[in-house]
């Protein structure tokens, strides 16, 4: 193999890896929106939970009876 042949394969392969390396920056920056995103939509979904759970538990305290601990309806 001459010198010439060498460096164009040399040059081919470069040029390959730096279309990978793009991609792959490309790719992280897509995936780093997508963990960001997800991230604020669990914050938002655990403070909803929370509010949730102070709901149910204000219920209880206030006198609402498991289901199991009510009366059935009369129509029962």
């Amino acid at each position: 193999m001459d010198n010439q042949s060498e460096l164009n394969r040399m040059t081919e392969r470069l040029a390959q890896l730096e279309i990978t390396q793009a991609f792959q920056e490309e790719s992280i920056e897509s995936l780093e929106k997508t963990v960001m995103q997800q991230h604020q939509d669990i914050q938002r979904l655990e403070h909803k939970l929370k509010l949730l759970a102070d709901y149910l538990k204000n219920l209880r305290q206030e006198g609402i009876k498991n289901s199991h601990e009510e009366t059935p309806p009369p129509h029962y």
